[in-house]
């Protein structure tokens, strides 16, 4: 599957490259299903083309993620995910080179193709053991773990009814990679914000007073040890969430 190419972005712009360019695949897809107005999407960007003026593309870039963020901080706010992100070392060239380069994506492509692609280009893993997955009932609560940025969440809404993010889920990020992710899979299961995405110093979860310890959940999902989870149900999470099902894939 097609993506936003960020290969020639030296190590220091490379971060910002990854987060901005993810983000440009998320609101063109928001786009091409009738979420938002077309702007990336338009054609030719006529509109940008007509009234640009002096603005490079890496302004465009910086308008469409300000005015996004007002919905939706995590992910289009730098300052609410921290990390190496500054748009002005996205160079112009590249952010150009983007926006004529949106026309060749796969907009329409299924979700359980596209959330792990992006998470590919984020750094993320991505061979999760998807199927193992419990049925969750619309009253139930399931917290993801830091390591999978959202994607368990989206597996579990894409597969089965009745679920919305921002009313059962939590998705704990221990990275900015993790939260972009995560506010990527919101906008893809059109939620109204990403305030069930929670930012999590993963020393701190070992606290018994912290904040996601303190709440009652059904499920707990997350990545498996064996392909680099932090976490292990009999040394951790069955002493810390005592008597909810955990499952590690």
């Amino acid at each position: 599957m097609a993506s936003l190419e960020i290969s020639a972005l030296s190590p220091t712009e490379r971060p910002t490259g990854a987060w901005a360019a993810t983000l440009l695949h998320a609101l063109a897809r928001d786009e091409a299903a009738g979420r938002r107005p077309p702007r990336l999407t338009e054609p030719r960007l006529a509109t940008w083309s007509r009234f640009r003026g002096r603005l490079t593309a890496t302004d465009l870039v910086a308008l469409l993620f300000e005015d996004a963020a007002v919905l939706h901080q995590v992910p289009f706010d730098p300052a609410a995910l921290g990390g190496p992100l500054r748009l002005d070392n996205l160079p112009d060239e590249v952010a150009e080179r983007w926006l004529h380069a949106i026309a060749a994506l796969d907009l329409k492509a299924p979700g359980s193709e596209y959330i792990p692609e992006q998470a590919r280009l984020l750094g993320l893993p991505t061979k999760l053991a998807r199927s193992e997955l419990h049925m969750v009932k619309p009253h139930q609560r399931v917290l993801e773990l830091p390591g999978t940025g959202g994607q368990l969440a989206h597996h579990i809404l894409s597969t089965q009814s009745g679920l919305t993010l921002q009313d059962n889920f939590v998705i704990a990020c221990g990275s900015w990679e993790e939260q972009t992710l995560a506010g990527i899979v919101a906008l893809d299961r059109g939620a109204p914000h990403t305030q069930f995405v929670e930012k999590v110093d993963v020393a701190e979860l070992r606290d018994p007073a912290h904040k996601l310890r303190q709440r009652s959940f059904d499920f707990v999902v997350g990545l498996h040890p064996d392909k680099g989870g932090l976490f292990r149900v009999e040394d951790q999470l069955a002493i810390w969430f005592s008597g909810t099902r955990i499952v590690l894939v």
